[in-house]
């Protein structure tokens, strides 16, 4: 054996180790006689090592972190290291070190524990097994924290030491340090690699059979919700509490799968089954008196039950989570005041909610809160002003959320648009009101879009869900028919043994079958009326969804006509020609808007636009609104192509803005001329816009380093919105604007020329 150089902090720590069964006056009487057993019966020194190895670990496996068990567990690592010492055992060496580890770890000495691991690395990883040196460098990777900086360094840890115990045949082991790692990529928000990671430990429990999965189906759910991929994030929360009622689960680990079920519910709106999860979270917190769970389901309860409406109970749930927060504690403190302040603002009771209000403004200078922190406050802090009327204390609070670079959710981000519409209507800014309103339905449209999308994905769960039911409906069935048929033939052989009655048995059981067949095939058309009977509900579930699109598009452009004519009627009392033109320019982009949903609405076009038509409909408004009088001709190349809303509106817009300019300024005086339009396909994945005139081109381009025209600005604006190529050119024989962007369908339609 090749001796083990020993320092003279090694000796200190072996002679410490030797001394402590001295001194442990506190360690039981049961812990000692365990120990003296293990030495005396057993004679192999091997044997007597691992027998103490594991002795130690019980130790600390022990719930709770008691004086007696690391004590214990310290005796046993001094009687390890003890043998080392007698028989020169580097192995036996690394043990102790590793037991020691443990035993820091566990007492809080983390610097200790980092000192102990590495020595057992550099001890194991020369004379110890492979599965010891992956306990050790799992160990090691237990003295890193969970902040972002260690994060990297204890996944390398935990990593391989998932791939040792993988290499020793340990497949068990692997697949629960992989789960680990899961997670820790989750807290670091390495989503996609935490998936990928909790796939692959997934995969080999399910090889393995382990029953235990819940805690990985959590963390792929987790994981799923942080990737933005919803459906997939239900459905392995919901399997993680499948699999937990299965197992009979009642721990922490129980209470935070339910917890999650719950959010994403709330996430979506369904705030009654929120609930239901929340509740039930409530319940295994309280059974494992864990008082922090307990206040935060606690608050999410409250928060669920003020979006349904009910005011008072949420105040009452408030007063109850209140209980758990700790006093002077201002970071565990802000939730609770936010949602006290929009009960009691809603409930107009406004002494109340001064109070919580004059915390929450107080709370913003506290450096503890994060800048997402912050803009949470601020939003609480101008709702509740706006509804005491007071619009102008709101604007600084505005302006310091557009300022905060802090990441806020798309939901409180349309929250502060339609918050700094209504300041700007109250203080009758109506320029900036309709551009925040604008960027409010902007964000509000995408947030539907996604609300549907997702619950959309509810349903096709659920649906997946029953149709799997039925499948295990009818695999009962079969396996019961399969096992009347081996009684039956067992029935038959015995009857043929016997010769008795032969032809008497024969009969009725053929007669038994007939009954059985009979019975068998009323129950599978029983199963087909209830699939037809649920196809009818899908197909008029499909049939009212499409008939309140078109009602919202119907609306839409009902609203943008009001407000072409609100404008229009403003315009009537100005006398400014710049605000009049403002105004014209407002209204002409808003037609060009109400086009678009006038088309979703109609019966054949629910979701597409035929732009053939759209572009034909908007110029022919422009001739009307300008007044043309045979100066201009138009000249259109169109193909007919179909685009959604979301490529429509941006390429309205650009239309409205070109034309408008074309005609405003390219042919002065009484000057004739042409303007071109052309929207052709460029194969399956392309499309280009072409908009050019034949006039006096732009001669009051803005100098180098100035700000261009807020016209050109919005066509440049929009063009990026559509991912699109942007050229403009200009000349004494006119301008010439072209878009090449991507889209989605075109028709086989002939094409539609016309001047």
């Amino acid at each position: 054996m090749i001796p083990c150089p020993r320092t003279a902090l090694t000796n200190l720590i072996a002679l410490l180790f030797l001394a402590l069964p001295l001194t442990m006056t506190a360690q039981t009487a049961a812990d000692r006689t365990r120990i003296s057993q293990i030495l005396q019966t057993r004679h192999d020194d091997t044997a007597c090592i691992n027998a103490l190895y594991r002795f130690g670990n019980e130790c600390l496996d022990r719930s709770g972190t008691q004086a007696a068990d690391l004590q214990a567990a310290t005796a046993a690592a001094a009687e390890i290291n003890a043998l080392g010492d007698r028989n020169d055992d580097h192995r036996c060496h690394g043990l102790a070190h590793l037991l020691q580890a443990k035993i820091m770890r566990e007492a809080g000495d983390h610097p200790a524990a980092k000192k102990h691991s590495d020595e057992a690395i550099r001890l194991l990883d020369a004379y110890g097994t492979l599965a010891e040196r992956a306990q050790a460098i799992i160990e090691r990777g237990g003295t890193f924290t969970n902040e972002q900086q260690d994060l990297p360094q204890k996944i390398a840890c935990y990593q391989q030491g998932a791939t040792w115990f993988k290499e020793a045949g340990d497949t068990l082991e692997a697949a629960k340090i992989n789960e680990f790692v899961a997670d820790l990529y989750t807290l670091g928000r390495q989503y996609p690699r935490a998936i990928e990671v909790g796939l692959e430990s997934l995969t080999a429990y399910q090889q393995l059979k382990y029953p235990r999965l819940q805690g990985v189906y959590s963390i792929l759910g987790e994981a799923y919700h942080g990737n933005n991929n919803f459906v997939q994030s239900l459905r392995y929360n919901l399997l993680a509490v499948e699999t937990g009622d299965k197992l009979h689960e009642t721990g922490p680990l129980m209470a935070t799968i339910l917890n999650r079920v719950g959010l994403n519910y709330y996430s979506i709106r369904y705030f009654d089954q929120a609930m239901d999860f929340f509740n039930r979270s409530l319940t295994c917190a309280r059974a494992n008196n864990d008082s922090s769970a307990t206040k935060t389901l606690l608050l999410n309860i409250a928060d669920a039950l003020s979006n349904k409406k009910e005011l008072r109970r949420s105040i009452d749930t408030l007063a109850i989570a209140m209980r758990y927060i700790r006093p002077g504690n201002e970071y565990e403190r802000v939730q609770p005041e936010l949602i006290y302040l929009k009960n009691y603002t809603a409930l107009g009771e406004y002494n109340k909610a001064a109070i919580h209000f004059h915390e929450l403004d107080r709370a913003m200078s506290n450096p503890v809160f994060s800048g997402s922190s912050r803009q949470i406050i601020r939003l609480g802090l101008i709702n509740y002003l706006q509804a005491r009327g007071r619009y102008k204390e709101t604007i600084p609070y505005l302006h310091a959320f557009e300022q905060d670079e802090a990441p806020i959710s798309l939901l409180r981000r349309a929250d502060s648009k339609y918050l700094a519409f209504k300041t700007d209507s109250a203080l009758h800014n109506t320029a900036a009101a309709l551009q925040h309103f604008q960027q409010y339905k902007l964000l509000s449209d995408s947030l539907n879009s996604n609300y549907q999308s997702r619950q959309l994905g509810v349903l096709r769960l659920q649906f997946e869900s029953e149709r799997k039911d039925q499948d295990i409906k009818f695999l009962t069935q079969e396996n019961e028919l399969q096992q009347a048929s081996l009684g039956k033939e067992k029935v038959v052989r015995n009857v043929i043994i016997s010769g008795t009655c032969l032809l008497l048995v024969f009969l009725a059981l053929l007669y038994n079958r007939y009954r059985l067949r009979k019975r068998t095939t009323f129950a599978l058309e029983q199963q087909q009326n209830e699939i037809n009977h649920q196809n009818e509900l899908l197909k008029k579930l499909v049939s009212e969804k499409e008939w309140l699109l078109k009602e919202i598009h119907h609306r839409v452009k009902n609203n943008l006509q009001i407000i072409i004519s609100l404008l229009n009627t403003q315009s009537q009392y100005l006398d400014n020609a710049d605000a009049i033109a403002a105004i014209k320019n407002s209204q002409n982009r808003m037609y060009a808007m109400s086009l678009i949903h006038q088309q979703l609405y109609q019966p054949e076009n629910l979701g597409k636009i035929d732009m053939s038509r759209y572009i034909t409909d908007l110029i022919g408004y422009m001739k009307s609104s300008f007044d043309t009088a045979g100066r201009i001709y138009f000249r259109i190349d169109n193909d007919p192509i179909q685009l959604d809303v979301v490529q429509a509106v941006p390429i309205g817009l650009i239309l409205n803005e070109a034309i408008s300019n074309a005609i405003k300024y390219a042919f002065p005086g009484s000057r004739k001329g042409t303007i071109e339009l052309a929207l052709k396909s460029e194969g399956d994945a392309w499309c280009s816009l072409h908009m050019a005139d034949d006039g006096t081109g732009m001669q009051d381009q803005p100098p180098t380093g100035e700000a261009p025209s807020l016209g050109m600005s919005l066509m440049q604006g929009l063009a990026e919105q559509l991912d699109a190529t942007y050229e403009l050119s200009s000349s004494d024989q006119g301008v010439s604007i072209d878009l090449r962007f991507r889209w989605q369908t075109i028709t086989n339609e002939p094409a539609n020329h016309y001047e």
